[in-house]
C-alpha cells in the first residue's frame, strides 16, 4: 500500500537525524541569550494585515499589531484595544470602548480615528482577502476619542471575535508609506519590525512603549525553512529555538536528543479535501461520496501520522464552538465506493490533485496516501503539489481547478469562521452552494442563545456529509520542538505568539 511505501522516506528521514544525534550534533539548553529563533515552512507573503489571511503571516501580524480583542489559548475572547463591549439592537449595533494612551512603533498616538480608518480601508478594498470577514458591517464611526461603533446589516452573535482579526493600522503612516508599508509596517503591538530579508530572516524587536506587560524576549527572528530535515537539523543545531508542526517520524527521535522537548497540543484545525464542483467530473455527487468512502482515515492517523491525528466528520475540531459530537467521521468502504464510481459514470479521466508540499506534518505524504486509495477504488488523481506560497494565492482566488487537500483552524475558535469562508453562497472560497446552508449560516449568526446556535451549526455539517462538497480527514495533533531553557507553550489555533515567552538565565 502506498502509506508503507512512504515509510521508506520518512525511515531514511529519521535515521538521518538520529545520526546527528549521535554524532553529538544537539547544543546545549539555552541560557541566558537574548533572542529566539523560530521557523515557518515559508516566508510571509507582506507585512501588511489588510492585505492577506494566510496564517503564516498571521503568526506574524499578532505579535507586531493590536486588534481590538484576542482570542486566548482557551479559546475566551478577551480584551486587547478595546478595554470593553455593549451590543444592541439584537446584536446588531456594537460599542467598544478603546484604551486610552496606546502608542505606534514610531511613538505617535493610537487613535480612536485610526480604528475607524483600518475598518474602512479593507471594506472599501475589494481585493482585500480581509474584507470577507467584515461582510456584515454596513457602518463603523468614532464616538467621542474613546469608542468606536459598528452597525451590522444582520444580527452576528460573534462579532466580538471576529474583530480578533482586525489588526489596526496607523492612517497617517500607512497613506505616506503606501505600498511600502507592506515591507516596512508599524503597528502598536508588543513587537516592531527591524529586518526583512525576504526568504532568509524576519526580525522583531520588543517595543519598550508597548501598552501592556513588556516582552521578556528582546528579540525574535522568524526563519523561513521549507524542508523538514532542515527544520529538525536547525533544532538540533541550536540555529533554531522552536520548530512548530514537526513530523510525525522524528518525534520520538528529537524528544531522545539532549536540549530539547517536545510537546503536542491537540489543535483547532482540520484537514480535509475539497472539490471544485465546477469540474463535470467533481460535479457528480456521487464520486464525491465514492472519494469519501474510498478513505482508511484510521489507517492515515495511527500509522503514517503515528497517533498525531483523529478522524473527524466535519471541518471543526473539538475545540472551536459549533463542533458536533454527533457527526462521526466516514467509515472506510471501498466497496461502497467501487459502487458509488461505477454509479457515477466516472470513466478513469484523470483529476488535478492540488495540494501544499510544506504546510503539514507529512502532507506530501498524506497527499501519497489519499491518491493511493483512490486508484484501489478506480480514481485516477494527476499529482500537483507546490509550496504553500504557491497554493495559497490559488486557493484564496478560488483558482483550483480539481480536488485539492487544506486545511481550516478558525482563529476566532468558531464554527462561523469556516462557515463563511468555505460555505457561504458569495464569500466562501469554495464553489458549492446550497440556499439551505445559506439560511443555516444567517440563523445561527442571529442566534445569542449558545445551544440553539450550536444545534443551526450542526445542521450545516449533515448536508455536507451527504453532499460532500468537502471531504473531512482527521484533526491534527500537533507537535513543536523546543530547545530547553525557552518558557513558552503551543496553543491550539498554532499562532506563534511570543508576548509572555521567557529564556532561561
Amino acid at each position: 500500500m502506498m502509506i508503507a511505501r512512504r515509510r521508506l522516506m520518512t525511515t531514511a528521514l529519521g535515521a538521518s537525524v538520529t545520526g546527528l544525534i549521535g554524532a553529538g550534533a544537539a547544543a546545549p539548553a539555552r541560557a541566558g541569550d537574548s533572542q529566539l529563533v523560530v521557523s515557518q515552512s515559508s516566508d510571509v507573503l507582506t507585512l501588511d494585515p489588510s492585505a492577506s489571511t494566510d496564517p503564516i503571516s498571521l503568526n506574524v501580524y499578532k505579535n507586531v499589531f493590536d486588534q481590538l480583542t484576542d482570542i486566548a489559548a482557551d479559546g475566551s475572547v478577551a480584551p486587547l484595544l478595546a478595554t470593553s463591549w455593549t451590543s444592541t439592537d439584537q446584536s446588531k449595533v456594537w460599542t467598544f470602548t478603546i484604551l486610552k494612551g496606546v502608542k505606534f512603533h514610531d511613538g505617535s498616538a493610537l487613535r480612536v480615528e485610526d480604528v475607524v480608518w483600518s475598518y474602512r480601508k479593507i471594506m472599501d478594498d475589494p481585493k482585500s482577502p480581509v474584507r470577507a470577514y467584515l461582510t456584515t458591517v454596513q457602518n463603523v464611526e468614532a464616538i467621542g476619542d474613546d469608542q468606536v461603533r459598528f452597525t451590522l446589516s444582520v444580527s452576528f452573535a460573534p462579532f466580538p471575535r471576529q474583530v480578533s482579526l482586525i489588526s489596526i493600522l496607523p492612517e497617517k503612516i500607512y497613506k505616506e508609506r503606501g505600498g511600502e508599508f507592506g515591507t516596512k509596517p508599524v503597528g502598536s503591538g508588543p513587537f516592531k519590525v527591524t529586518e526583512w530579508l525576504k526568504d532568509d530572516r524576519l526580525v522583531l524587536e520588543a517595543f519598550a512603549g508597548y501598552h501592556g506587560e513588556a516582552p521578556k524576549i528582546p528579540r525574535v527572528i522568524f526563519r523561513p525553512v521549507p524542508a523538514e530535515a532542515t527544520r529538525a537539523s536547525g533544532l538540533l543545531s541550536g540555529d533554531l529555538d522552536i520548530v512548530p508542526l514537526l513530523p510525525p517520524s522524528l518525534i520520538d527521535t528529537l524528544a531522545r536528543a539532549s536540549g530539547i522537548h517536545v510537546e503536542k497540543v491537540h489543535s483547532n484545525r482540520i484537514l480535509y479535501l475539497g472539490f471544485d464542483v465546477e469540474n463535470p467530473l467533481l460535479k457528480n455527487v456521487k464520486l464525491r461520496r465514492a472519494i469519501d468512502y474510498a478513505i482508511n482515515r484510521d489507517a492515515i492517523c495511527r500509522g503514517l501520522l503515528r497517533g498525531l491525528g483523529t478522524p473527524e466528520g466535519q471541518v471543526v475540531a473539538p475545540v472551536t464552538f459549533g463542533y458536533d459530537k454527533d457527526i462521526a467521521p466516514t467509515a472506510f468502504d471501498p466497496a461502497k465506493a467501487r459502487q458509488l464510481v461505477a454509479e457515477s459514470g466516472y470513466a478513469g479521466e484523470p483529476i488535478p490533485f492540488q495540494y501544499p508540499t510544506n504546510r503539514y506534518a507529512f502532507g506530501q505524504d498524506v497527499a501519497q496516501a489519499v491518491a493511493g486509495y483512490l486508484k484501489t477504488v478506480g480514481v485516477n488523481v494527476q499529482m500537483q503539489g507546490m509550496e504553500y506560497s504557491a497554493f495559497f494565492p490559488l486557493w484564496l482566488g478560488k483558482k483550483l481547478t480539481g480536488m485539492h487537500l487544506f486545511s481550516y483552524g478558525p482563529s476566532i475558535m468558531d464554527a462561523d469562521l469556516p462557515l463563511g469562508s468555505l460555505y457561504e453562497t458569495g464569500p466562501a472560497r469554495g464553489k458549492w452552494s446550497n440556499p439551505e446552508v445559506n439560511d443555516l449560516i444567517k440563523q445561527q449568526r442571529a442566534e445569542s442563545d449558545p445551544q440553539k446556535r450550536a444545534a443551526l451549526i450542526g445542521k450545516v455539517w449533515k448536508i455536507s456529509k451527504d453532499e460532500a462538497p468537502y471531504v473531512i480527514l482527521y484533526n491534527e495533533i500537533q507537535a513543536y520542538g523546543i530547545r530547553n531553557g525557552v518558557n513558552w507553550k503551543p496553543r491550539p489555533d498554532e499562532r506563534l505568539i511570543f508576548d509572555k515567552a521567557a529564556l532561561a538565565k
